[in-house]
């Protein structure tokens, strides 16, 4: 679906080269977008060093997201680095220079026991990718202009669950996928549609839940559909427990069990999401055949 963005020159786009980065550099042409090769901002005085005086929006988009790899001894500095020590760098030139500031989030700050997860759920993260973006969101928001939106499950341009079961189907090769974990899709280009209401409609600051809506399902369940959706048999997707999974998996992040998230107050704010069934359609029909 085409939508019309306002684009801006004042916008500071980092993580660009991320799945959701490459969809806001599209939606924002004229904003400056940065990759961890322009600016890491894990470094205080790259972050410094910025003239932030061009800019009124930040949108944070990068993080490091391999949430098995960040319970590894290598993994636990970068991620710490990347999802807590960035954000509070970006938080304090948003402080300083009175900036809007708009942070990814993730589910991953829950344990996941509670379903249907509200923005107010204290964090309980159970992995290191989770406490570390739990630390991120505890920094961004003693920005005075902010806005956190916590995701779950994101698809886009890059590496991502669905490419992979399509990539499989086409291969002729049957998973066994996890069926006692629950979520919905998040394409990146809800994210998008969301940062851009939020930006032009006067948001009140704080922290909202933003996946797409639509049916509540299991990995395993998303699985099939794909195959199903790729031309193949659904049933070659064989589900297993994460017990199972986890068995031959080292290293191994815990997952929450239940990833859906209340989105009311996010369209209590005026936002209408959208399903993901038809985009998920749309988005396998694109991918094309792996030969």
């Amino acid at each position: 679906m085409q939508e019309n963005y306002i684009v801006s020159e004042r916008y500071l786009i980092t993580g660009c080269n991320g799945q959701l980065g490459q969809v806001l550099q599209k939606a924002y042409p004229k904003a400056t977008a940065l990759g961890k090769d322009d600016l890491d901002i894990s470094d205080e005085k790259q972050v410094q060093g910025i003239d932030w005086s061009k800019y009124d929006v930040i949108i944070n988009a990068a993080a490091y997201v391999n949430a098995d790899h960040s319970e590894t001894d290598e993994g636990r500095e970068r991620t710490w680095q990347s999802n807590a020590v960035g954000p509070r760098n970006l938080a304090k030139a948003a402080i300083e220079n009175d900036i809007h500031l708009i942070h990814i989030s993730s589910e991953y700050v829950f344990d996941g026991t509670i379903k249907n997860h509200h923005e107010d759920e204290p964090f309980t993260p159970l992995s290191v990718y989770g406490q570390t973006k739990s630390a991120g969101d505890l920094v961004v928001s003693l920005v005075p202009k902010h806005h956190i939106i916590r995701t779950s499950w994101v698809v886009g341009d890059g590496h991502n669950f669905v490419k992979t079961m399509k990539n499989l189907a086409d291969m002729r090769i049957d998973p066994k996928v996890v069926d006692d974990q629950y979520g919905r899709l998040t394409f990146t280009s809800e994210l998008a549609r969301a940062i851009d209401y939020i930006i032009n409609n006067n948001v009140e600051y704080g922290t909202y839940n933003l996946s797409n809506s639509g049916e509540i399902k299991s990995w395993a369940a998303i699985a099939k559909d794909v195959f199903e959706l790729a031309g193949h048999d659904r049933d070659r997707v064989t589900p297993i427990s994460t017990d199972e999974y986890r068995a031959n998996k080292h290293p191994f992040a815990p997952r929450p069990t239940y990833s859906d998230m209340d989105l009311s107050k996010i369209q209590r704010a005026g936002f209408e999401s959208y399903d993901y069934e038809p985009l998920l359609r749309e988005y396998v029909e694109g991918l094309g055949v792996v030969k």
